[in-house]
């Protein structure tokens, strides 16, 4: 995956885990609401070596990991997807789910019939029944640095995402908590960029200092 934009003069080539420091404030905002806002055809590029460009839902945002929510409608959404699938890849929990839902909607269509109202119904699918059961992720996040690891884990099991994007996110852990938060993502082969405001001693990372020079510092 590469990442573009007006001010660079050539794409960052984003690995595992990148980190991107924008030194100057107004770009730091333009390029946070770039984020924001991003869309295919924007000034924001990201893309593959093919030069497709990555679509609008493959991407990921994080501005707040405290306050991210795990159980939004629309990872949810993605969730059971996923979920309905791993039943499609196994033939006979997949029968033995349509029997059941089968059952219960004949035995709710007798009811329907047996009623004074003129009653209509449908029948019920895996994928409602997934959502009539309330399924979610469990949370048990006590600190900033567990919730990291859970959102990660959550990216993870997401296949159609594909990079991950913290905004200002660094600056909350310590030295050996950043390095294991990396080397889960570099284990975990997975594609996240970390967009900062400010250097972060000790680590690999893109520096785009005020005066608009891209610098790559090497960790110590």
């Amino acid at each position: 995956m590469k990442l573009n934009f007006p001010i660079l003069d050539e794409p960052i080539e984003l690995e595992k885990s990148t980190i991107l420091v924008i030194e100057d404030v107004q770009v730091f905002a333009q390029l946070v609401k770039n984020f924001y806002q991003y869309e295919e055809d924007s000034e924001l590029k990201l893309f593959d070596d093919k030069l497709k460009s990555l679509k609008v839902s493959e991407l990921m945002l994080v501005t707040d990991i405290l306050g991210y929510d795990v159980n939004a409608p629309s990872l949810l959404k993605l969730v059971h997807a996923d979920l309905e699938s791993q039943f499609n890849e196994k033939p006979e929990v997949k029968s033995m789910l349509d029997k059941l839902a089968n059952t219960i909607t004949e035995l709710i269509a007798y009811e329907c019939l047996e009623n004074e109202l003129d009653l209509e119904y449908d029948e019920i699918t895996i994928l409602e029944l997934i959502k009539a059961l309330g399924v979610k992720i469990e949370t048990q996040s006590d600190t900033i640095f567990e919730k990291m690891f859970e959102i990660l884990q959550i990216y993870k099991y997401l296949s159609k995402k594909k990079i991950l994007v913290f905004l200002n996110s660094l600056s909350y852990f310590q030295k050996e908590e950043i390095a294991q938060i990396l080397e889960y993502i570099h284990l975990s082969n997975m594609t996240v960029l970390f967009l900062e405001p400010h250097q972060i001693d000790g680590f690999s990372q893109y520096i785009l200092d005020r005066d608009y020079f891209l610098i790559t510092k090497n960790g110590n």
